[in-house]
């Protein structure tokens, strides 16, 4: 089964959230946007570590204003599906065929539901339960609830891994080991130790060995668990060109790497499972289950190689994975159909994410290239500025910033659409709530441009929003009319005399022949650092000031 709906109401950062999740989920979002409290929630009521947590007066949302009392309720929803009709009557989940909630032809689900209440007395209460399909709670004895309870979560056990919070505590006694997976995994925590605690390379004997007892722990684990599963009756849709996260036909490939790998790559592993069985504590992984590895911010601590390298560890593993990340580099992995951004709003936060069915085929290419492959970065930005040119691209930044507006702070993207299309980027930005404005040309083609971003607009945007159009054909043109003139006389090697002979399409197409146009902005970027902001044409500043505001609407 897995983890298909997340519903979040008062806890700690969230007053409210509802979103949905994949085999596959990266989360993006600004500081105290509900990430971590996203993962505390999975983590505190979904481990095996925690069974029993109760909530305490700090879990409970204080709203930012400290004049408005704190939330006195919470509430968190798990919904979990079957992964194919029929897995839920499997012999393995004959132990908990009492908490499924059965649609007839269609999926089964689990409802999971965890309630916490501030009396008026200063009395904590904390309550458990499964839920029908009509969302009533399902009445059980208390006992056999409690069982039914730590039953289901043995089957879907979340392990939290990239957090500074400490999920387990360890004993300063050792445990007496009896089977062989007990000696090979207490061997792998030996070695994980050393590792981590000194920067010496380990003698290559307690290598030799520590891969042993990884090709051993992985077989008992994972691949005699999992090779025979039926995986042609899952949903693999994913991103054009994407690979599949949730494979497990790659775990022969793992299981090659772990005996043919090169010492780089197994020594490698051999941390990552030295922190798997970190998180995992003394809880073993049942038949049937399916893990929900958090991973938040992975990056941390880790050199760009090292990371790609680990990320492509992890998306083997056959375990439903949810990415708390700040990385570009990371992002770029993952399809663009995973990507969930978080964005607070006044009285909740919100999920945003990629609606497929509004993309062709074609544009699902060019996005996944243009933004995903090549412009990462874009995706944490609070507001986009599409541009037709590559001129523009660089140019506007600078000339903001004589303005005083420092537009990679205030979170604002700069990206040329004329490779990609115009509508796609509209369509990704309007899909993952992110603030956009586009600036075209004045000649044909950026009337073409204004009319359909005027096609595209939500109801009540208005469309001095989303558009700027240059009175002129280009930005060229658009400086040459506003006192810059000679810096392009002086670039095609003409004088103002020159100007009664020939026309200014050839003055700045000579002067692009000459020096390109990336050449071209520098020059009117060195002088309007000469000349002052005040130089700038009006229309820019004003589309500068128009930006930031946008941006700032999604400050939180």
């Amino acid at each position: 089964m897995l983890l298909d709906h997340v519903e979040v109401v008062g806890f700690r950062g969230i007053n409210r959230l509802s979103l949905n999740v994949e085999e596959l989920s990266a989360f993006l979002g600004e500081n105290s946007w509900g990430k971590s409290s996203l993962f505390d929630a999975l983590s505190l009521f979904l481990s095996g570590t925690r069974k029993n947590y109760k909530f305490c007066s700090e879990d409970f949302h204080q709203p930012p204003n400290p004049e408005i009392t704190s939330n006195k309720l919470i509430h968190l929803v798990f919904t979990f599906k079957e992964q194919w009709q029929g897995q839920a009557s499997l012999r393995q989940y004959h132990t908990i065929k009492k908490v499924w909630a059965n649609k007839g032809d269609a999926l089964g689900y689990i409802y999971y539901q965890v309630d916490g209440e501030l009396t008026p007395s200063g009395n904590i209460q904390t309550r458990r339960y499964f839920l029908d399909n009509k969302g009533e709670e399902k009445q059980l004895a208390k006992n056999e609830l409690a069982d039914l309870v730590s039953e289901f979560i043995s089957f879907v056990p979340v392990l939290r891994m990239g957090s500074d919070v400490p999920l387990v505590i360890e004993s300063d006694n050792p445990l007496e080991v009896h089977s062989t997976r007990e000696k090979f995994e207490a061997r792998i925590m030996r070695i994980f130790k050393r590792l981590n605690g000194s920067s010496q390379q380990l003698p290559e004997y307690q290598m030799k060995r520590g891969y042993e007892a990884l090709t051993y722990l992985f077989d008992h684990y994972l691949f005699k668990r999992y090779a025979g599963f039926d995986h042609h009756r899952v949903d693999f849709e994913h991103d054009i060109h994407t690979q599949k996260p949730f494979s497990f036909e790659a775990l022969s490939h793992f299981h090659d790497l772990l005996k043919k790998g090169n010492k780089s790559d197994r020594a490698m592993l051999l941390l990552i499972l030295g922190e798997f069985l970190t998180v995992r504590g003394e809880h073993l992984l049942r038949r049937g289950a399916t893990p929900i590895l958090l991973l938040e911010e992975p990056e941390n601590n880790l050199h760009p190689v090292n990371l790609a390298i680990t990320w492509r560890f992890f998306s083997l593993l056959p375990m439903q994975k949810l990415v708390s990340t700040n990385s570009s580099q990371l992002l770029s992995f993952f399809p663009l159909s995973r990507v969930q951004r978080l964005v607070r709003h006044p009285d909740l936060i919100k999920s945003y994410c990629l609606n497929r069915d509004n993309y062709s085929s074609n544009d699902l290419r060019r996005i996944t290239f243009h933004v995903r492959m090549t412009r990462p970065q874009s995706l944490f930005a609070r507001s986009w500025l599409l541009v037709e040119g590559e001129t523009e691209t660089w140019l506007l930044t600078e000339l903001a910033r004589y303005c005083d507006y420092h537009l990679v702070i205030e979170g604002v993207q700069v990206i040329e659409f004329a490779q990609c299309g115009l509508s796609p980027l509209i369509k990704l930005a309007q899909d993952l709530n992110i603030e956009w404005h586009v600036l075209t040309d004045g000649d044909a083609a950026g009337q073409k441009y204004a009319s359909r971003v005027g096609e595209m607009l939500l109801e009540g945007d208005p469309l001095a929003n989303r558009l700027t159009v240059l009175p002129a054909l280009d930005i060229e043109h658009l400086f040459f009319d506003n006192g810059f003139s000679d810096v392009y006389l002086t670039a095609a090697n003409y004088t103002e005399q020159d100007l009664a002979r020939l026309s200014i399409n050839k003055v700045i197409d000579k002067a692009v022949h000459k020096y390109s146009k990336p050449g071209l902005g520098l020059a009117i970027a060195s002088a309007v650092e000469l000349r002052g902001a005040d130089s700038i044409p009006p229309l820019l500043k004003r589309l500068f000031a128009r930006l930031v505001g946008l941006a700032r609407t999604q400050s939180g």
